[in-house]
C-alpha cells in the first residue's frame, strides 16, 4: 500500500500542527507538508512540476487565509494543472459550513469533499482510504 504525501494549507498554527500530529499518530501520510500561506505551495507547485515525487498526493485546504486564500489557490492550481506531473486529492477543511462555501467548494472538480474543523483522526482516515481506493 502506497502511504501518500499530505500538505497541509492553512494559516492556522495549531490546527496545521494538531493534524499533521494525527496524521502521524495515525500513519496516515509519508511526507507531511505545511505550508501557513496559499502562495507558497503554489510557488513550490511551480517550481517542482514535472517531478511527481516531490508533488503532493493529498491537499487539506482552508479557504479562508489571508493575502492567498483557499479559492485564489484553486483559481491558481487550475491555470497550472496542465503542467503538473501528478495531480492532488484536493480536501477542504474550514471552520465554515456556510452553504455557499460548501456549493462553492463543489464547483471545483478538484476538491473531493468538504470537512468542518477540527478534523478527526476518523476523517483523515477517510480521505486516506478514498484517495487510496480512487487515486
Amino acid at each position: 500500500m502506497k502511504i501518500p504525501n499530505l500538505w497541509i494549507i492553512d494559516d492556522d498554527p495549531m490546527s496545521s500542527f494538531y493534524i499533521k500530529r494525527l496524521a502521524q499518530l495515525g500513519e496516515l501520510a509519508n511526507i507531511i507538508t505545511i505550508y501557513n500561506a496559499a502562495q507558497g505551495a503554489i510557488d513550490y507547485l511551480l517550481h517542482h512540476r514535472k517531478s511527481a515525487e516531490h508533488l503532493p498526493d493529498i491537499i487539506l485546504l482552508d479557504i479562508y487565509m489571508p493575502e492567498v486564500d483557499g479559492w485564489e489557490f484553486l483559481n491558481e492550481l487550475k491555470k497550472i494543472e496542465d503542467q503538473l506531473s501528478k495531480k492532488a486529492a484536493i480536501y477542504i477543511i474550514s471552520s465554515s459550513s456556510h452553504p455557499k462555501d460548501v456549493s462553492r467548494a463543489e464547483t471545483f472538480p478538484e476538491v473531493r469533499s468538504y470537512f468542518k474543523k477540527p478534523v478527526t483522526l476518523d476523517v483523515l482516515k477517510e480521505m486516506v482510504s478514498s484517495f487510496l481506493k480512487n487515486g
